[in-house]
């Protein structure tokens, strides 16, 4: 039996209602208006009938409150600035001489690494990033301090972070947070410090400031299940913590989640598969804290029951006409525009392997199929990664005027129709022939960024036999126990293309990339190395190499068991 097609008059007013009822509050996780932001979300979703459960986790927030950038020789000279999320707490100020980082942008050859040290140390440094890796190398390099030129021209300063850890740290883990105060200047502002640095003829002093608040809190995270006729689920997620009011991030994704909730929750009868949605807190001051949290501690139930995981960030924003999806690749491509043609006529933008970010927190948790929803202008005028590319992201700006309720009606449509198809048909969207193709093409490009000692022909040779294997495998999807074990491989590659860790750790805020592990050793040679350094990376190259090969076999041996069968 077919589901109703969804009532834009019954869901639309739903949305709009939480829309309305979040856009004075400001949501950022361990504050009183992030937790009553969820009251009036458990309150929507019990007034459409659900049982909406509160869990509650402990998180370790910083929140950014106060910045300044003076310069001692120019009073005159003033400008707006703003402190990043785990920046250092510095309220009685840093003093240095300026100094701007041109290869800021740019890898710096091993050999090379001593000079620039050595220009940056004991200096205040400005730089057209502030990445958490670059973060990490001026701390190393003995910088006091960092401005970051936001690279686009908006006035608007942008709130980000510098955290290094994802989700709540272990012990190891504090060393890592930066002990240099970091700000951000707009473009304009940055451009205007740069011309004096190059102007004057002496070395030009500047002082900043920090003001955070570090701390633990309780947060709130909302978690309703719909159930369906077999144990297995789909977890659809959002967070709900924001930046300011945080109206398009991230606001209109839990608004979605909430019409989505409803939708199926009158479609529950029919459901093959059930349907879990959890709205995350801690995203943007605990770095993906709640997610992480939910998987530590629901790890179990995830591997053995959880098929597929679909994070809602930043839909229904204006101007935002072009699809774009994130995907981990083991998606049928088909499947994922089959649906965004219904609603548009055309297909995605472009489909892409999902970076780092996005609460992807569960690598580690068996799940098949990963996938995110994002949008972007037709033409893009600022560097805003979120809110639909809108120069209003992390900002103050993100208002209510910035949804498009046509835009957010059409992603609604978008999700509801993909969800039908996991939650009601036998078959999974999964194309593993298809994965492991991308595997072998990704793993040539990272072949050729490599010194030739690190060969890779390992991987590649099990990558291989892999999909030897997979051909001799007839109607995975039609036999359960083949299904299963299909999607337990195809987990395995996600751990190897995704992560580099164990499944109970992380792996830094700013690992990424296929083979993550790998990647730490692009563009390295052994003659542009010292000994030591080129040691290291051999020891990395030795351990990363044997874990992919020893995933892969794991893989290998699931899928030789339902071979031929």
């Amino acid at each position: 039996m077919r589901l109703n097609e969804p009532d834009r008059t019954e869901l639309a007013p739903l949305m709009d209602a939480l829309l309305d009822r979040w856009m004075h509050l400001d949501r950022l996780s361990g504050s009183e208006e992030a937790e009553r932001s969820v009251d009036l979300l458990m309150q929507q979703l019990s007034a459409v009938g659900l049982s909406p459960v509160r869990e509650t986790c402990q998180l370790y927030l910083s929140d950014p409150l106060t910045a300044s950038l003076t310069l001692p020789d120019f009073p005159q000279w003033q400008g707006e600035a703003k402190t990043r999320s785990f920046s250092a707490n510095c309220p009685d100020g840093v003093t240095g001489t300026l100094v701007y980082d041109r290869r800021s942008l740019q890898q710096v050859a091993d050999l090379e690494r001593a000079g620039w040290e050595a220009s940056v140390r004991g200096k205040i440094v400005i730089a057209d990033q502030a990445f958490e890796d670059y973060v990490q190398r001026l701390v190393r390099a003995g910088a006091v301090g960092l401005i970051h030129i936001w690279g686009s021209a908006e006035e608007a300063l942008h709130e980000e972070t510098v955290g290094p850890v994802w989700g709540t740290p272990v012990p190891d883990d504090m060393q890592l947070y930066p002990a240099l105060p970091v700000i951000s200047v707009n473009h304009q502002l940055g451009r205007q410090l740069l011309e004096i640095v190059r102007r004057n003829q002496g070395p030009v002093a500047a002082r900043l400031t920090t003001t955070l608040n570090e701390h633990v809190a309780h947060c709130s995270l909302p978690v309703v299940d719909i159930p369906g006729e077999i144990d297995e689920f789909v977890l659809l997620s959002s967070h709900y913590d924001s930046w300011h009011q945080g109206l398009t991030d991230n606001a209109t994704g839990n608004a979605l989640c909430l019409a989505v909730a409803a939708y199926f929750h009158q479609q529950q009868p029919l459901l093959k598969r059930g349907l879990r949605i959890a709205w995350w807190p801690g995203h943007s001051n605990a770095r993906y804290g709640g997610s992480t949290w939910y998987a530590d501690h629901y790890r179990r139930e995830l591997q053995q029951r959880c098929v597929a995981h679909l994070n809602v960030d930043s839909p229904g924003c204006k101007d935002a006409t072009e699809v774009v999806v994130n995907a981990s690749g083991a998606e049928k491509t088909g499947y994922l525009n089959q649906i965004i043609n219904e609603a548009t006529g055309k297909p995605a933008r472009r489909i892409t392997p999902l970076g780092k970010g996005g609460d992807q927190s569960f690598w580690g948790c068996g799940i098949p199929l990963h996938f995110a929803f994002r949008e972007e202008p037709e033409t893009r005028i600022s560097q805003s990664p979120g809110s639909g590319g809108g120069w209003w992201w992390h900002t103050e700006e993100d208002t209510r005027d910035k949804v498009d309720d046509a835009i957010l009606w059409r992603d609604c449509r978008i999700h509801i129709g993909w969800l039908t198809q996991l939650l009601c048909d036998e078959a999974l969207p999964l194309d593993p022939a298809g994965y492991l193709t991308l595997l072998v093409q990704e793993l040539d490009q990272l072949q050729h960024s490599l010194d030739p000692q690190f060969d890779l022909a390992p991987i590649g040779s099990e990558l291989l036999q892999l999909m030897k294997q997979l051909a001799d495998i007839e109607g995975f999807q039609e036999d359960q126990s083949k299904r299963q074990a299909v999607c337990q491989a195809v987990a395995l590659w996600h751990r190897v293309r995704y992560s580099s860790t164990d499944d109970y750790h992380y792996d830094r805020s700013y690992h990424g990339g296929a083979f993550p592990g790998l990647q730490l050793l692009r563009e390295q040679r052994q003659q542009t190395t010292t000994p030591l350094t080129f040691l290291t990376m051999m020891t990395q190259f030795i351990r990363q190499r044997d874990r992919a090969v020893s995933l892969l076999r794991q893989s290998g041996k699931l899928l030789e068991k339902i071979s031929g069968s």
